[in-house]
């Protein structure tokens, strides 16, 4: 929950954030009732600017998390690198839910 004004209210009050895949989907008013969505084809231009950041950052992350643990790194790199996949289709379909 946070505090925003309200378009309907004209006041400033308590409103719930919904996020789909990361981004934020709609913002409800908690007093009113009035919902504000994102454009889906927003949402998604969006989520893929995020992703291709992602990518362009990872070798970094990784170069971080390698010198951050050694040990840690190399124990969870296989099981990472085999559900990536999976868990990239399940953020993205998220995303492209109702």
């Amino acid at each position: 929950m946070t505090s925003f004004l309200c378009l309907a209210c004209q006041r400033e009050t308590k409103h719930r954030v919904s996020y789909q895949g990361g981004i934020a989907k709609s913002v409800t008013c908690q007093e009113c009732g009035l919902e504000i969505g994102l454009d889906r084809a927003k949402l998604v231009a969006l989520y893929g600017e995020q992703l291709v950041q992602r990518i362009l950052t990872k070798p970094q992350r990784l170069t971080e998390e390698y010198q951050r643990d050694l040990v840690e790194f190399f124990s969870t790199i296989p099981f990472r690198i085999i559900t990536k996949p999976y868990r990239m289709l399940k953020e993205f379909e998220s995303l492209c839910e109702d």
